[in-house]
């Protein structure tokens, strides 16, 4: 009798610490869609399926947006140059499904398209960004004197995550 409690208490102290972790984890997983704090929905236009980044819309020229993927799948973000921009290095950029990528730019301008795996495809199938993307910007950022320019500061990680990197990498979000 006494191991049949035993057993049931057991059983049911596992059951409650799997709903506990597991409640947790949704829950980070729920916040994680979420913009961080202080960064805005600006800066930005998204039309005819192509991502624009526009820095000096809303804040300084050198800017940091917050970019999360909201697919199911990973999501290829690839730069488009310009007239004006020949000479420029491509910044295109592969962002995992439900992950946060930062970018760094002191560009007027920065258009990207936006694509998912297609085997029959070299570069993959366009999508609307709009459908496969969320962005915002941090308008007022405290940079390093070495950490300017056009950069992918985080490839792809939760928010919180995002949000260390930054930090470490000696990039103050400021609000």
């Amino acid at each position: 009798m006494k191991t049949l409690k035993n057993k049931k208490t057991g059983c049911l102290l596992g059951v409650v610490a799997w709903i506990l972790i597991a409640g947790g984890t949704y829950a980070e997983e729920k916040e994680d869609d979420r913009f961080p704090l202080g960064c805005h929905d600006t800066g930005y236009k998204k039309q005819l399926r192509i991502l624009t980044l526009l820095p000096g819309a809303a804040g300084e020229r050198n800017s940091m947006y917050f970019i999360y993927n909201k697919l199911p799948e990973s999501v290829n973000l690839y730069h488009m140059h310009d007239d004006e921009q020949h000479f420029n290095v491509y910044l295109n950029h592969k962002l995992s499904s439900k992950r946060w990528a930062v970018f760094s730019t002191n560009e007027k301008k920065v258009k990207f398209i936006c694509t998912v795996a297609d085997r029959h495809l070299d570069y993959g199938k366009i999508i609307d960004c709009n459908d496969a993307l969320a962005v915002c910007e941090y308008t007022k950022v405290k940079f390093g004197l070495n950490n300017r320019g056009n950069l992918w500061i985080v490839n792809g990680n939760t928010k919180n995550g995002a949000i260390r990197e930054v930090v470490r990498y000696g990039i103050i979000p400021a609000y």
